[in-house]
C-alpha cells in the first residue's frame, strides 16, 4: 500500500534573534529611527494626561492638600513628564515591554495580549490605566508611557500595517541581541498551497517584500496628501473652521464639566483653540500670527493681523488685535481687565483693538471699567462670553460682524454681562 501524499503541516515556524529581526526591520525602513519619526508625527496623549490629572488630583485631596493648591500641584507633577521627547516615550515603553516579556512568571505583556492582527482594537481607559500602573511599578514617569500606549493603540485602529512593525521595533530594541525570536505561521497555509517549509519560507519572503513596497508607497502617498493639506489649509472655507470650532467647543465643555480631571492649563489651552478656530473662519481678513506671545513682562494669548476691510475697522487704525482668554470657573474681575488694558496701551497705535474672552462671564467691576476704557485714548475693548461663542457657532456668524452689533453695544453699556 502506497504511503500517499505528504501531510500538510499545521504550522511553520521561523527562528531568528532580536538583533537579526531588528536588522530586517531597519532594512525595510521600520527600524528605531523610522519608528521614532513616525511616532512623533502622530503622538497623542490627551486621554492619558486627563487620567493622570484626575489621579493626581485625588491623591492630592487624600493627602490633605488645600483645595486652592491642588491645580498647581497637579500641574507641577505633569510638567516634566509632558516635556518628554518622542524618543523618550518609546524608550520607556520599550523598557517596560522588554522587562515584562523576559519575565517567565508573567502571564501578560502590556499591549500584546490585547492585540490581534486582524481584529479591531479601540483605546480604552483600562488599556491606558494598565500603562500607568506598569510605569509606576517600574518606577518611571507614567505619562510618557501612557501617551505612547495611547498613540500605538490609535495607530492599530487607523494604520495597522504600520503599527505592528513599530511595536515590534520598540520591543526588540529592549531584548538581548541573541534573544530568540520565533514567528509561527498558522493561518492561510492551506489556502496558499504551502505543503512544506520551503514553500512557506518563499511565501513569507514574498510577503515581506510586498509589505515593504506597500509601506513605501503608503508613506509617499501620505507625504503627498499631507503636503497638499498643509498648502490647502490657508484656503479652507469658513464652514470648515466653523466645524473645527464646534469640535473644539465640545472638547472644552467636556473639560469644564469635570474640572477635577484636567489642569487649568489644559482648560485654558482649550479655550484658546476654540477662539482660534472661530477667528480662522475670517481668514485672510483676520489672521492669527502668534499664540502665547511672551515678553519678559507679559504674555498675549492670541495676536491677530487685522485686514478687515469694512470702513469701521479701517477707521480704527489698528494693524493688530490682541485677544485674552480666561477659562475660569468664576467670572473675571477688574484686575484682569486693567492688565489687558496696559498691554494695549504699551503698544500705542500698533494695537488699538482688544478682545477679552471669558468662559464664565464678568463681574460688575469689570463691566464698569470696560465702559470707562471706551472713553480713553487707548482704543476699543470687547467682552465676549462662552455663550456668545456658542451662539456664533450655532448661527455660523462671523465674530467681527457680531462685534459691530451686539458686541459694540455691550462695550459701551455692558450691564447684560455683569454678575
Amino acid at each position: 500500500m502506497s504511503p500517499g501524499p505528504a501531510p500538510i503541516p499545521i504550522a511553520v515556524t521561523f527562528e531568528s534573534t532580536a538583533a537579526k529581526a531588528l536588522r530586517v526591520l531597519d532594512e525595510q525602513g521600520l527600524g528605531w529611527n523610522g519608528t521614532v519619526a513616525a511616532y512623533a508625527t502622530v503622538r497623542n496623549g490627551w486621554a492619558a494626561e486627563a487620567m493622570l490629572t484626575g489621579q493626581y488630583g485625588v491623591e492630592a485631596r487624600m493627602g490633605k492638600t488645600p483645595a486652592a493648591d491642588i491645580d498647581a500641584l497637579v500641574e507641577a507633577r505633569l510638567a516634566g513628564q509632558r516635556s518628554a521627547s518622542p524618543e523618550q516615550d518609546l524608550f520607556l515603553l520599550g523598557s517596560i515591554l522588554g522587562t515584562q516579556w523576559l519575565d517567565p512568571a508573567r502571564a501578560e505583556v502590556l499591549l500584546f495580549n490585547e492585540l490581534t492582527y486582524d481584529e479591531p482594537f479601540d483605546v480604552s481607559s483600562s488599556t491606558i490605566g494598565g500603562a500607568i500602573s506598569a510605569a509606576e511599578d517600574a518606577g518611571v514617569d507614567p505619562l510618557p508611557v501612557a501617551r505612547a500606549v495611547q498613540t500605538v493603540a490609535l495607530l492599530f485602529r487607523e494604520a495597522r500595517l504600520v503599527a505592528w512593525p513599530m511595536l515590534m521595533t520598540v520591543l526588540l530594541q529592549h531584548l538581548p541581541a541573541e534573544a530568540p525570536v520565533h514567528y509561527t505561521l498558522t493561518e492561510g497555509i492551506f489556502e496558499f498551497g504551502m505543503t512544506d517549509d520551503e514553500a512557506a519560507k518563499a511565501f513569507v519572503d514574498e510577503y515581506w517584500h510586498q509589505t515593504g513596497s506597500a509601506l513605501a508607497d503608503y508613506a509617499r502617498n501620505l507625504g503627498v496628501l499631507f503636503g497638499a493639506l498643509a498648502a490647502f489649509e490657508t484656503r479652507l472655507g469658513p464652514q470648515y473652521w466653523f466645524g473645527q470650532a464646534a469640535t473644539a467647543l465640545s472638547q472644552l465643555d467636556a473639560l469644564n464639566d469635570d474640572r477635577s480631571a484636567s489642569t487649568s492649563k489644559a482648560r485654558g489651552d482649550a479655550l484658546e483653540r476654540l477662539t482660534e478656530s472661530l477667528l480662522n473662519t475670517e481668514a485672510p481678513e483676520l489672521v492669527v500670527t502668534d499664540k502665547n506671545f511672551s515678553t519678559r513682562e507679559e504674555e498675549i494669548d492670541l495676536v491677530l493681523r487685522n485686514n478687515l476691510p469694512g470702513p469701521f475697522w479701517v477707521s480704527q487704525h489698528s494693524p493688530y488685535i490682541f485677544v485674552e482668554c480666561k477659562n475660569w470657573a468664576t467670572p473675571v474681575g477688574v484686575a484682569e481687565l486693567r492688565v489687558f488694558e496696559s498691554k494695549l496701551g504699551d503698544r500705542g497705535d500698533a494695537v488699538r483693538i482688544g478682545i477679552f474672552v471669558s468662559a464664565a462671564g464678568y463681574y460688575s467691576t469689570f463691566v464698569d471699567r470696560l465702559k470707562v476704557i471706551q472713553t480713553k485714548n487707548i482704543g476699543l475693548v470687547y467682552a465676549v462670553t462662552l455663550d456668545d461663542i456658542r451662539g456664533l457657532i450655532k448661527r455660523r456668524e462671523r465674530l467681527s460682524d457680531w462685534l459691530l452689533g451686539d458686541g459694540a453695544m455691550r462695550a459701551f453699556d455692558a450691564e447684560v454681562i455683569a454678575q
